[in-house]
């Protein structure tokens, strides 16, 4: 009898809880991006990729980070549009008209403001 008291109380309060969090209103202000997951497969040494993590300012050399940092920074966004090439045994950063003109748009971006910042890369 104390069992089943028990687990009914259990379950009350469980479906009160998910209710609650149900009926909640939205936040109030900007939604900021969620962090993105940026991380490296482990690679052998001497291979050619980004030899920093997060921002801009890429460069490709020789021994990339194996591990990053799991946080976002302004331009990782225009990542994406870069990557390394060891074609004639030379790494070297291979950048697209998007990155370029990702790059742009995100340096134009100013302020103090954090949230305006991501607001204005969202945008690029």
């Amino acid at each position: 009898m104390k069992t089943s008291a028990f687990l009914a109380v259990i379950c009350m309060a469980f479906l009160a809880v998910l209710v609650a969090g149900c009926t909640s209103p939205p936040p109030e202000g900007p939604v900021l991006p969620v962090p993105s997951t940026i991380t490296t497969t482990p690679v052998a040494s001497s291979t050619c990729g980004f030899t920093n993590c997060h921002g801009l300012d890429v460069a490709c050399g020789p021994n990339p980070p194996q591990i990053c940092p799991l946080y976002y920074q302004i331009g990782d966004k225009c990542r994406q549009y870069a990557l390394c090439s060891d074609a004639g045994g030379t790494c070297r950063l291979v950048t697209t008209r998007q990155f370029d003109t990702c790059k742009s748009c995100v340096e134009k971006c100013g302020g103090a403001d954090q949230a305006e910042l991501f607001l204005c890369e969202e945008k690029c």
